[in-house]
């Protein structure tokens, strides 16, 4: 006879207009795994640089059009960024060049006018691009070694035919206020989508995310100026034996020699064995660096910018979820949150609403948990279609009133993101 399993108890409760709440009550949610894979991609990575500048150039089209169309955040997205690495000559103490520039292609729709009056797109994404590369990354010369190309458009979507009125018609040339959608009774999801989270993390998850931060904090950078910023990290860990593979860049100009890069190798070591020893037992510890390097025929990971932008291709969507991490068994949601609307764009609005409940769910009850937020294209955006919590607490009042909270706060979390105060990378 089979052997009968145990089913978690699921509740439904309806909790607004079209908006369903799901708990799933499990133990399973606090369980350790017995393996897991963890993976960032460091702020300095090509894929990180394209999702940073997708927020970089949303916030900054967003942050204009408040300042200059009333208030309001006209409809835009550069959710399709993507760096093509150049071709630089790199050698051992020298500043290095490009002798192909990188190429950044900016890639989305914009609204180019507002009551009439055309916006300074191009001139808005292309400081904000510059500045960006300038602060993560060590370009020779900003305006040789970088081309810019747009291919963003300001053509209406589907759903618009010849005979449509109102907003649609005018999505990317309001002539008032009454055209621009995210507001008022246009406040509705602009997308059938899919968004996801889970708190706590796990030792090595918490572990991963913050040894990458440390190397790439200002403090480190100041110590060691030859550490690029292109880190990439991926951990295993099978039942307490941890193995670590790492990828630290260094720059040509301040890496005289091979036996310096070979010094500095020995460095990161300490130092990664180091920080990881605040969160994990390293006597677990199987670390890993460069491992591509070959010494005997002067094949080593030297840079002109500490990014690996020679050659290398970056594409937004493909780099760390909205909490940092590449978590690919655990709840994980595909959907590239970076440079969308703000404002309604399912894809970015119920990650971060997603976030937030389940943060709050573990800090105000210690629930463990993981929440799955669904929308419905052209639903009210405060009441996505489900949302599905499993957590190895219990349904009550108290957390059905956290959930309709922390969905009615949306509109604070999108004031938090422009200002900077939230990263999705």
């Amino acid at each position: 006879m089979a052997k009968k399993q145990n089913t978690p108890a699921t509740l439904s409760y309806g909790i607004g207009r079209n908006s369903h709440l799901h708990v799933v009550e499990s133990d399973s949610v606090s369980r350790l795994a017995p393996f897991e894979v963890v993976e960032r991609k460091g702020l300095g990575h090509p894929d990180t640089l394209c999702d940073a500048l997708a927020c970089a150039l949303s916030r900054a089209y967003a942050l204009f059009t408040m300042e200059n169309c009333d208030g309001l955040i006209l409809h835009h997205q550069f959710d399709k960024i993507m760096l093509i690495g150049g071709k630089s000559e790199v050698s051992f103490g020298k500043l290095g060049f490009f002798s192909e520039p990188i190429r950044l292609i900016i890639s989305g729709r914009a609204s180019t006018h507002y009551k009439g009056a055309r916006l300074p797109v191009k001139q808005i994404l292309e400081e904000t691009a510059r500045n960006y590369l300038a602060s993560i990354v060590m370009i020779p010369d900003l305006k040789r070694d970088l081309i810019i190309e747009h291919k963003w458009t300001n053509s209406a979507g589907p759903g618009t035919i010849c005979e449509s009125e109102g907003p649609i018609a005018q999505m990317f040339t309001p002539l008032d206020e009454s055209y621009v959608r995210g507001y008022g009774a246009h406040y509705v999801s602009n997308d059938t989508s899919y968004c996801s989270a889970y708190t706590p993390m796990t030792v090595l998850e918490t572990a991963v995310l913050n040894v990458e931060k440390s190397l790439n904090s200002m403090q480190i950078k100041e110590k060691h100026q030859w550490m690029g910023t292109d880190i990439k990290i991926m951990a295993t860990r099978i039942g307490e034996s941890i193995y670590v593979t790492m990828c630290i860049p260094q720059i040509a100009r301040f890496v005289p020699t091979m036996e310096a890069y070979r010094k500095n190798l020995d460095v990161s070591r300490e130092l990664i064995q180091m920080l990881f020893s605040n969160y994990l037992n390293v006597d677990h510890l199987d670390l890993s660096l460069n491992t591509k390097d070959n010494f005997k025929e002067n094949n080593v990971y030297l840079t002109a910018t500490g990014s690996s932008l020679s050659g290398d291709i970056g594409v937004t969507g493909r780099g760390n979820r909205i909490n940092g991490l590449i978590t690919a068994n655990r709840p994980m949601s595909l959907e590239g949150a970076s440079g969308k609307n703000p404002r309604y764009y399912a894809g970015i609005v119920y990650n971060l609403a997603a976030k937030h409940l389940s943060q709050r769910l573990f800090l105000e009850f210690g629930y463990a948990n993981e929440v799955i937020i669904v929308s419905q294209n052209g639903d009210p955006l405060l009441s996505p279609k489900h949302i599905i919590v499993l957590t190895d607490g219990r349904a009550g009042q108290a957390l059905l009133d956290t959930v309709e909270s922390c969905v009615s706060n949306i509109p604070e979390l999108t004031q938090k993101y422009l200002e900077g105060d939230i990263d999705l990378y």
